[in-house]
């Protein structure tokens, strides 16, 4: 009897022991699954904010790419580069020199005809100031008018055209080129100013004229021509030659 009761007690108490441990095992195991599902839960989260943060910031900087785009696009337009008919806000020589419409374009045409006379103009100015006012004979064309009286031999040596050249040789070379005086140098300077604003409108016209726009080709052809013509004529008046670079002439 003893010994049977002492079996159901060791029953009882293992039994009671074993149960207990068995449910302290499961009461652990399911706070560390449960742990493990909120850390996996919270994993996942953080990874879906990252992930929606960074969809976000990507949409956000490929808008601001596409905007940017689209408004350098927006500034800058395609050059020409053939002969085209258009002219509808293309910018010619200056950014803000534009033809939104045709009487704008006839105000750029006009723009660019007279500059091209005027530049024809300047080449007639240049050779006027070199015979008229500077009387410089030494490295123009000379013209050497017949004359029917009969001259002796001291005249006509006088009127040679290389005696300015022979007193002109007794000076130094090197003075005349480097020390020709405050008169010399003055016309000098007249010089310069005149090459320089040649220069100026010469390659604006010439940069109108690759603009490659019909209108403005036109524009800069007919001023020159025009201003050809005019000059020519009133260089012949004017006994001027036109030729800036060979001008002068003796009487």
């Amino acid at each position: 009897m003893e010994s049977m009761s002492m079996s159901g007690m060791d029953m009882s108490n293992m039994s009671g022991m074993d149960m207990s441990n068995m449910s302290g095992m499961v009461m652990t195991t399911s706070t560390s699954a449960s742990a493990t599902m909120n850390m996996g839960t919270t994993a996942t989260a953080s990874a879906t904010s990252s992930g929606s943060s960074a969809s976000s910031t990507g949409m956000d900087m490929s808008g601001m790419d596409m905007s940017s785009d689209s408004s350098d696009s927006s500034d800058s337009m395609m050059m020409n580069s053939y002969l085209v008919s258009t002219y509808n806000d293309y910018p010619v020589v200056f950014k803000t020199l534009k033809a939104h419409s045709g009487g704008a374009a006839f105000g750029v045409f006009c723009a660019i005809f007279f500059s091209a006379f005027f530049l024809r103009g300047l080449f007639f100015l240049s050779a006027y100031l070199e015979q008229k006012v500077f009387h410089n004979y030494t490295n123009a064309v000379l013209v050497q008018e017949v004359d029917n009286c009969a001259c002796g031999p001291e005249d006509e040596d006088e009127k040679s055209p290389f005696s300015a050249l022979k007193r002109r040789g007794q000076a130094s070379m090197f003075r005349q080129l480097f020390f020709p005086g405050l008169a010399e140098s003055g016309k000098d300077i007249v010089r310069l100013l005149i090459a320089f604003v040649s220069a100026m409108f010469g390659y604006a016209i010439m940069l109108a004229a690759m603009s490659f726009v019909i209108l403005y080709f036109f524009a800069a052809c007919l001023g020159i021509a025009f201003g050809e013509v005019f000059f020519n004529r009133l260089s012949i008046v004017l006994g001027i030659n036109k030729n800036s670079a060979l001008c002068g002439a003796l009487h």
